[in-house]
């Protein structure tokens, strides 16, 4: 397939172009040195100047040129077939020198245009160049193209010009690329890079996708429709081919360009969603949607959104997305939508391809990585200042008297941490919030390390400005990161902590501290920033977990009539269950794919629902409640006798409420609020083992805002006194990670305490886990503030997220080890396991393939290690001893002519050696 390219669209120049180079060129006559040999004319007669131009008109430089004159259609122009010239997966560079002549005109567009033959009736046209061209001066018009499969036939040609007026070409030259630049529009390189791995044309079940057969294939939905050819109406020019369509006179939001594809798309297939859209009309803004529509055999319906853009009325905008089938329904559709009525969208081509499925990746490479090594130079400030500098207009000076321990998270992975100066810089002056002390670490950082971040910082005087944050900011070429955030005042010292890693080569690298408002003095001490060995506390880990999640067993052996038990008796020990919760949300979507229900059942004994218990999937419009998806969520659990969190009766955050709740009086929202919780909990009451009854308090406000903090415990209490043998959650983000000041675990066990206070049953305590370059440490270092409520800790919402499958499993294995090794920790919740069925991208531990990948290894093999199998001999007294995790078991005896005796036990959790007495009488 030939991929649109790169180089915007030329305007002509005031001057002779340069001389163009032919060197490496694969056409045939590039200059016309031989006639137009090589050359035939589109419906019109090809001619040659000679030396001594045409109708006084001279080649650059004095050279000859080719001319297609006798010109009727804008089509029309001169071509050469390149089928043997040009080869697949290589990339072209295409330059012409070009000129128009004849009747009076104001300048043309002058196309530069591949056609594809696949061997069917149907053509695909391909622009790979455009430049406005006059009768006064030579123009150049260059581009790019890409060969990614091979077409039966591929043919260059040049056209544009209106009927009547005449193409003249000096040069044309086609030839590699190299170095392969990437030149031009930012969209045309972000599709090119997109497309680099996708499969060809031909495997795109999205028919007539650039419109190059106007609007065959497509429906219009609520809008009548044209196709617009950029040749006639030059106003708005295609990004790729010649032609683009339009969606006009659009009744309704939903209103759009439509086409089935129910007998074109495979189940369990991952498909990637491609169209450069823009919008035209009163509206300069406006989101676009890719939608897939389905209709099941019972003519129930469904919408889902592959992909979103945000368009305008300026330039082409590339939507992207992805979709999966998992049943097949009777009827199967996309279409684009979104816009206001009236708003006109443009599409200029709308593929969806199966997504490709590179190699999977090899783990990186790491040499010598200093751990436990500080990279910040003159951290403890001996000699003054030197080093640092201040951002903006930020003035530093250097003080004593800060602490001198090194902070606790920094501690558990610096064991052989040495004490701190006291010394602290000072960042006066500061007239925006970014200003404070910075260091260049450009040289010091290698790539794929992770790095621990740790400080103590303080505020100078607030003057009644509480609540001021401090962050420890990594700045990337331009974007930055953040290394941990603490909420501070002026009065003691506080811990920041946080941790990074860098994936790509950096050009510039520069940590540095902001966050108070101007004007307040910013305190910055013993900045540390250092690789963590993550492996060296899997020792330390695996003797807690022995410690906590196992019990001493001894079997011991009852023979008939106190017979002797003879030496040598074999006993087999198989762990047939696991007490700990170890589960993973589900959606009901993914139901349909047996895979998905197999590695589910396989690997997890918990249940939680991603989106289908929520208030606005049950009740998205007021008084339209649908309970379908998640009544056959909780059969299916059922049936396979699978406890289940319920997720979520309430949800603070004001982006995740409906729009109908927005518009309610207060006395109506609290009564829609306790019909909500009456409703769900009457109709599953007993199904559901926990709630997360109002989801994130720590990150919204909107119901504590509409009606008043008092509303935050009674829903507790209504929840209560609905359910009352559910266990009550409260349940938030980034409280385990230090890089957010709204839900550090200081802030979430004063939350807490409050609504405890207020009489909210609160049963436990849930920590999403949604992490980005996890550290023990810190894991445990909020893990251990958090135990001091004296409740249940839970991992509620895990998911790790790396490009490197490798790098994921090594962030997952972390986070659950930790976890798994912590006293108050009684459960773990993944958010998810399978490709394209996840909330969070490259999260997954299961490809679209099918493949478990290295972080779906990882999981398995830590669920193995946490389960006991053994086998030896009894002792002569007739026992056998063993330590094993909490769970069910089945023993295996060899006895004698008695055979093989199994006996079922359960090992619950205690502190007390456990004895199992099999009687052989």
């Amino acid at each position: 397939m030939f991929l649109v390219l790169l180089s915007d669209y030329n305007q002509c120049s005031n001057k002779e172009p340069n001389e163009v180079n032919i060197h490496g060129n694969v056409l045939v006559n590039p200059t016309f040195d031989t006639g137009v040999q090589g050359w035939s004319g589109i419906c019109c007669k090809v001619a040659h100047s000679g030396m001594h131009g045409w109708k006084g008109i001279y080649g650059p430089r004095g050279k000859p040129f080719a001319l297609a004159i006798n010109r009727t259609e804008a089509w029309q122009g001169m071509e050469q077939d390149i089928t043997t010239l040009v080869q697949s997966n290589e990339t072209y560079l295409v330059t012409a020198v070009i000129r128009t002549a004849g009747k009076p005109h104001q300048g043309a567009n002058v196309l530069a245009t591949v056609r594809l033959d696949y061997g069917g009736s149907n053509p695909r046209y391909v622009s790979v160049g455009r430049v406005k061209a006059s009768s006064t001066e030579w123009a150049t018009l260059e581009g790019r193209l890409h060969l990614d499969t091979h077409p039966r036939k591929v043919v260059f040609y040049l056209e544009g010009p209106p009927s009547g007026v005449d193409l003249l070409v000096s040069t044309v030259i086609i030839k590699h690329a190299n170095p392969p630049e990437c030149e031009g529009s930012p969209l045309k390189r972000k599709r090119t890079e997109a497309n680099s791995t996708r499969t060809g044309i031909s495997d795109s079940i999205v028919r007539n996708a650039t419109f190059s057969q106007g609007l065959r294939n497509w429906k219009l939905r609520g809008s009548r429709g044209f196709v617009c050819n950029c040749l006639e109406s030059p106003e708005v020019l295609p990004l790729e081919g010649k032609s683009f369509a339009v969606a006009t006179q659009r009744i309704a939001t939903w209103s759009g360009i439509e086409q089935t594809i129910t007998d074109r798309i495979d189940l369990e297939t991952i498909y990637e969603v491609a169209a450069a859209v823009r919008i035209s009309g009163s509206c300069l803004k406006a989101t676009v949607k890719a939608t897939l529509y389905l209709r099941e055999a019972d003519n129930s319906e469904r919408y889902i959104t592959m992909g979103t853009v945000e368009a305008n009325t300026t330039e082409w905008k590339l939507l992207e997305g992805r979709m999966i089938l998992l049943k097949a329904p009777s009827y199967v559709s996309v279409y684009l939508e979104g816009p206001p009525p009236e708003t006109d969208i443009l599409v200029d081509s709308f593929y969806i391809r199966p997504a490709s499925k590179p190699e999977p990746p090899n783990p990186p490479i790491i040499k010598d990585p200093k751990y436990g090594v500080n990279i910040i130079e003159n951290h403890d400030l001996q000699h003054g200042s030197k080093l640092w500098f201040g951002q903006g207009s930020a003035r530093l000076s250097v003080a004593s008297g800060a602490p001198t321990v090194v902070p606790p998270a920094a501690a558990l992975s610096l064991p052989c941490s040495t004490s701190l100066s006291g010394n602290y810089l000072i960042a006066a002056n500061r007239t925006q919030g970014w200003e404070g002390p910075a260091q260049n670490i450009t040289d010091k950082l290698q790539l794929f390390v992770v790095y621990q971040v740790s400080a103590w910082v303080r505020v100078g005087k607030c003057r009644g400005k509480t609540g001021q944050k401090v962050n420890v900011a990594l700045s990337v070429d331009g974007s930055w990161m953040t290394g941990g955030e603490v909420e501070v005042d002026e009065y003691s010292w506080k811990e920041i902590m946080g941790s990074f890693r860098l994936e790509k080569k950096p050009n510039f690298a520069m940590v540095y501290a902001q966050g108070p408002e101007p004007g307040i003095e910013l305190m910055l001490a013993g900045l540390q920033i250092f690789a963590v060995d993550r492996s060296a506390r899997i020792p330390i880990l695996k003797a807690q977990a022995d410690k906590i999640r196992k019990r001493d067993v001894t079997i011991k052996l009852k023979p008939r009539n106190n017979r002797h038990i003879p030496p040598g008796v074999c006993v087999r020990i198989e762990q047939t269950s696991r007490s700990f919760p170890l589960g993973s949300c589900i959606n009901r979507w993914s139901l349909n794919n047996n895979s998905y229900k197999q590695f589910f059942l396989q690997n997890f004994n918990w249940a939680v629902f991603e989106n289908e218990l929520k208030w606005n999937w049950i009740e998205p419009q007021r008084g339209t409640i649908n309970y379908e998806d998640a009544d056959e969520m909780v059969n299916f659990c059922s049936e396979h006798r699978i406890p289940m969190r319920g997720h979520c009766i309430f949800w603070e955050d004001e982006s995740c409420c409906q729009d109908w709740l927005k518009t309610l009086s207060p006395l109506e929202l609290k009564d829609a609020l306790q019909n909500r919780a009456a409703d769900l909990l009457r109709r599953y009451k007993g199904k559901f083992q926990h709630y997360d009854v109002n989801n994130e308090m720590l990150h919204g406000c909107f119901f504590r805002d509409r009606l008043n903090p008092d509303i935050l415990p009674y829903v507790y209490k209504l929840a209560h006194q609905l359910e009352p043998e559910a266990v009550l959650f409260v349940n938030d983000y980034h409280v385990e990670d230090g890089v957010d000041a709204n839900s550090a675990p200081e802030k979430y066990v004063k939350h807490i305490e409050w609504l405890r206070k207020e009489g909210a049953p609160i049963g436990a305590i849930g920590l999403q886990g949604h992490l980005d370059t996890p550290i023990g440490s810190i894991i445990c270092n909020s893990l251990d503030k958090m135990s001091s409520v004296g409740l249940p800790l839970w991992m509620t919402e895990i998911d790790i997220a790396a490009a490197n499958e490798h790098i994921r499993a090594d962030d997952l294995e972390v986070v659950m080890r930790e976890t798994f090794a912590h006293p108050s920790v009684e459960g773990i919740m993944l958010w998810g396991f399978w490709e394209g069925a996840m909330s969070r991208e490259n999260g997954h531990l299961v490809d679209s393939d099918k493949r478990v990948n290295a972080a779906g290894e990882r999981l398995i093999n830590l669920r193995e290690e946490w389960t006991t199998r053994l086998h030896g001999q009894m002792e002569e007294s007739g026992q056998f001893s063993f330590r094993g995790y909490h769970g069910g078991y089945k023993a295996f005896v060899e006895y004698g002519e008695l055979g093989e005796i199994a006996v079922d036990f359960e090992v619950p959790k205690g502190d007390s050696p456990l004895v199992i007495e099999l009687s052989l009488s």
